[in-house]
């Protein structure tokens, strides 16, 4: 883990999060629209100044690193990723509309968790990598 940093703050914060699929629909059986969630997942964080370190999007949920500056509060990192990522899988796979016809793609709660010493970001990313459903 580097340090990272913004015009006012130097922070090394990463968190492990969680989030389902709507009814937990298993809505991303196919590698090619898993490869696409992690696109725009990433692509969206980029764009907040945040970085995914590790990612596994499975049939019904995903699971990352995610790292993002202090001013931005985890719940709102979780917020924008979300959102977005709906609005962008909408336009890219036009079939979800008729899975979502409510216009959500996810669930509206998520899990998080803080990564610190004694949960180290190596062994959150082991245990992300093991959630796969190729084991």
């Amino acid at each position: 883990m580097s340090i990272r940093k913004t015009s006012h703050a130097r922070y090394d914060l990463w968190y492990h999060v969680c989030w389902s699929t709507k009814y937990r629909k298993r809505v991303f059986s196919q590698q090619y629209t898993r490869d696409k969630v992690k696109d725009i997942l990433r692509k969206i964080a980029n764009e907040y100044d945040m970085e995914i370190g590790i990612i596994e999007v499975l049939s019904d949920h995903v699971h990352m690193t995610l790292s993002a500056p202090p001013r931005i509060a985890p719940s709102r990192a979780i917020q924008i990723l979300k959102s977005l990522s709906t609005k962008h899988l909408f336009n890219l796979f036009p079939w979800l509309k008729q899975r979502y016809w409510g216009g959500e793609v996810w669930i509206a709660g998520y899990f998080i968790r803080s990564i610190g010493p004694y949960l180290t970001k190596e062994r959150i990313e082991e245990y992300i990598k093991e959630q796969s459903e190729e084991y």
